[in-house]
């Protein structure tokens, strides 16, 4: 075998050589002897490097695979130029005091411009400082960011441009996962190719979260530091932009050092890269911004003056522009209330009540009755309703008390006893078991026999209204003594006006001609079929009385007898045209406030009277901005003349009467002129005072909402009146006294008071008294030593005294 191999390599002299000992083929040098062996390392080099090639072809590959897979159905970014996020909705007062916010997430849009260049090179030093020179993506940062995701086992996350954090929030959410970075990667890509640099800035300022329920940079500067974000200075819009890494921990308002620490980086980044990327901005800015004293604002008080305001402006806004839109927000609702009255009134009101509360002795603690009647059983409790009910028993942990409503449990929460409860006492201490309250139900349990919620109601409520005269502007509307959202008795409540009701009638009468403010009517006992209408002193009569002085001392069998001569039908004729819009009875009841009415419509009608007999409907809302442009408001009715101004002004002197010298007098220490009614419904179970001057007209309604009696002298003189005072004093605070001014159409005349008839030349006791042209009297007044036709003719018949019953016979 050997000698055969030998014998080949004999034959083949110039392929193969003998070899030399350990194989080496003879007769070559030794980098001869050596190169099979490189060759051999050569071609391992050429194997792995073809081998790398291609694990470098099949990652290209592969990856491109996994963009292609997860770019599949990638949202169009194309959309976030049009993106409208969720906005705080604003209500504000004549002067652009805030009365209230609505929101689903607390966010003011406001355009780049508006944002301080401060602001912006410090969350751009915070966030992303090489923002304005790549195209959406950190390279470095994301290799880093991979291979830290990969170490955590698929936990991506890490530095991402402020591009990349537009779309996490605004496209894809916070989720962590290894998909949602890359479809992150892609539409980074692609946002910057849609939208320019400043675009994509301002999503991100506006949506970035800032704690405490805060989106975006106007909402945090007023948050923080009470300013719009364009007032920020270095130092404030350094702390600022260093929250958003870490809202929770880094809020100034809990965790003031650790944001102080970030606002510290921050201001260091600053300074770090000032030459190569701002410039502009000083090294004495930043090291001034590292010095300065910042005050963080108290937090705002969360009190609404004006929850019903809020409630109507809402009401409207979803009907003007729909639910969706109202919902996403971004509205600011101009309205007519002046911030400072309605504070005034609403505490007026509070006052009144209060007073009531302490006359009729209603307060905490309530005990149980010894005998106490048995109630009846109730089949089903409704929202809205007043029940009585016995307290079972008071849970001084929750501030719970329960009650049996007709055989329905009911929990009641002590703090809506707030008012009644001066001295604090617990739940236990407050009630005792057995007491007998009045509750009504807010809210039915979730299940049959689940308890239902309700409220004790144990004083009364009441309502009032402020109205510019002349525009009819609603400047303060106050629908209960709580400022909390839920029924609006001002606007909502319908409640019989008792004797505010009688102007309506009289001025039917003098707009007829028939009656003028000296026309004498006969205040004595009469009856209509079945009913006996009688003054509120049931045993006062006091005959013949001037129409002026009926209505001053607001003498019911007076109102009645004008009712039945102009007719009812004529009197809900002109109510309806001065504004009342609740239907009226047309019966002689009426006279007297049999019909219901609303707060807000009966002072709108008195308005009418202040403006002359012009009646205007009344506005709140004069004007809604929206996040495209304002809304348009629905057309306002035209206004009416619905009495002349000569009448409107007979009628507002009969009125200024009710002031001087009848049931209203004690409002003559407001020391100016002044027109307005009392009113009291039967049992004292709605007390009002309705009254106006030449520039602001007045309601106010006090009573129960189960439409209980008031209490033992109550009504609305003593009940609704010193309300009426109070808010009146500040409705004209700093305003001087501006009288009614008579217009053309109207005359006067001297009168006697006694009959009404012109007076005679010389009498010392004669009144001024106007009337409408044509409607003077023509009689003249007899002397008292003159008998008077009327009464020689009446002796004749013998119906004159007996000569025993005269004045100054002897017995």
């Amino acid at each position: 075998m050997a000698t055969a191999r030998r014998r080949r390599v004999r034959e083949d002299p110039e392929t193969t050589r003998p070899t030399g000992p350990r194989g080496v083929p003879a007769g070559r040098s030794r980098t001869e002897r050596t190169q099979p062996a490189g060759s051999r390392a050569w071609r391992w080099v050429r194997r792995i490097t073809g081998a790398l090639l291609l694990l470098v072809l099949a990652g290209v590959l592969g990856i491109a695979g996994v963009f292609w897979y997860y770019g599949r159905d990638l949202p169009e970014v194309e959309r976030l130029r049009e993106h409208r996020p969720p906005q705080v909705t604003r209500v504000v007062d004549r002067g652009g005091a805030v009365l209230g916010e609505s929101w689903q997430e607390r966010r003011t849009v406001v355009p780049l411009a508006r944002v301080p260049r401060v602001l912006v090179l410090s969350v751009l030093a915070a966030e992303d400082a090489d923002f304005y020179r790549h195209q959406g993506l950190d390279y470095p940062g994301l290799v880093r960011a991979v291979a830290r995701g990969l170490a955590r086992g698929g936990d991506f996350r890490g530095t991402s441009t402020i591009t990349q954090q537009v779309i996490k929030n605004l496209v894809l959410g916070p989720e962590r996962s290894f998909q949602r970075k890359i479809r992150e990667l892609l539409l980074a890509r692609r946002l910057e190719q849609e939208l320019e640099k400043d675009e994509i800035l301002e999503l991100y300022l506006n949506h970035v979260n800032f704690g405490h329920g805060r989106y975006g940079v106007q909402e945090a500067s007023r948050f923080y530091f009470g300013k719009d974000v364009e007032e920020l200075t270095l130092a404030e819009a350094s702390l600022l932009a260093g929250i958003p890494q870490s809202p929770t921990h880094l809020s100034p308002r809990t965790h003031l050092e650790a944001a102080r620490r970030r606002q510290a980086f921050v201001l260091a980044q600053l300074e770090r890269k000032r030459a190569s990327h701002w410039p502009d901005l000083s090294a004495e800015e930043i090291a001034a911004a590292a010095e300065a004293e910042i005050t963080i604002v108290p937090l705002p008080d969360r009190d609404q003056p004006a929850p019903e305001v809020l409630a109507y402006a809402r009401r409207q806004l979803r009907a003007l522009v729909g639910d969706e839109a109202a919902d996403r927000g971004g509205y600011t609702i101009h309205t007519t209330l002046d911030h400072d009255l309605q504070v005034a009134a609403r505490t007026a009101l509070q006052h009144g009540l209060r007073a009531i509360d302490e006359r009729q002795r209603t307060r905490l603690p309530l005990r149980a009755p010894r005998r106490p009647p048995p109630l009846a059983a109730v089949d089903a409790l409704r929202v809205g309703r007043t029940y009585d009910a016995t307290v079972l028993s008071a849970d001084d942990e929750s501030r719970t008390i329960v009650c049996d409503a007709g055989g329905h449990e009911v929990a009641a929460r002590l703090e809506d006893l707030a008012r009644w409860n001066p001295d604090g006492l617990s739940a236990s201490r407050a009630v005792e078991a057995g007491a007998r309250v009045r509750i009504s139900i807010q809210q039915l349990g979730a299940a049959e026999d689940a308890r239902a919620l309700g409220r004790i109601e144990l004083g009364p409520e009441g309502a009032a209204i402020v109205l510019d005269v002349r525009t009819r502007d609603v400047l303060a509307l106050v629908g209960g003594y709580d400022a909390e959202p839920g029924f609006d008795r001002a606007t909502q409540a319908v409640r019989q006006p008792g004797s505010t009701f009688k102007p309506f009638v009289y001025a039917v009468g003098l707009r007829a001609r028939r009656y003028t403010p000296a026309t004498i009517v006969i205040d004595a006992p009469g009856v209509y079929e079945d009913w006996r209408p009688s003054n509120f002193e049931t045993w006062s009569f006091r005959g013949e009385l001037r129409l002026r002085d009926a209505l001053a001392q607001s003498v019911n069998q007076v109102a009645v007898r004008v009712m039945e001569d102009v007719t009812p039908a004529e009197v809900v004729t002109f109510a309806r045209s001065v504004g009342i819009e609740t239907e009226l009875e047309p019966t002689l009841a009426l006279a007297l406030g049999a019909s219901d009415v609303r707060p807000i419509e009966l002072t709108n009608a008195y308005a009418t009277f202040a403006a002359g007999g012009r009646w205007e409907p009344w506005r709140i809302i004069t004007r809604i901005e929206g996040p495209d442009g304002d809304v348009t408001l629905p057309p306002r009715a035209e206004p009416r003349q619905a009495m002349s101004p000569a009448e409107a002004y007979v009628l507002t002197s009969m009125l200024t009467s009710v002031i001087e010298t009848g049931t209203a007098r004690r409002a003559r220490s407001l020391r100016r002129p002044l027109a307005g009614k009392t009113g009291t419904s039967n049992d004292a179970r709605d007390a009002w005072f309705v009254g106006y001057s030449a520039e602001r007209a007045l309601g106010v309604w006090v009573g129960y909402d189960d439409r209980r009696p008031l209490g033992r002298r109550e009504g609305g003189a003593a009940s609704a009146l010193p309300i009426w005072m109070e808010i009146a004093e500040a409705a004209h605070r700093r305003r001087p006294a501006t009288p009614f001014a008579m217009p053309s159409g109207v005359t006067s005349a001297r009168i006697d008071p006694v009959s009404g008839r012109l007076a005679y030349e010389g009498q010392t006791n004669a009144i001024e008294e106007v009337f409408l042209e044509g409607t003077v009297p023509v009689e003249q007044a007899s002397p008292p030593d003159v008998v008077a036709p009327e009464d020689f003719l009446m002796e004749q018949l013998g119906g004159g005294e007996d000569e025993d019953d005269a004045p100054g016979a002897e017995p």
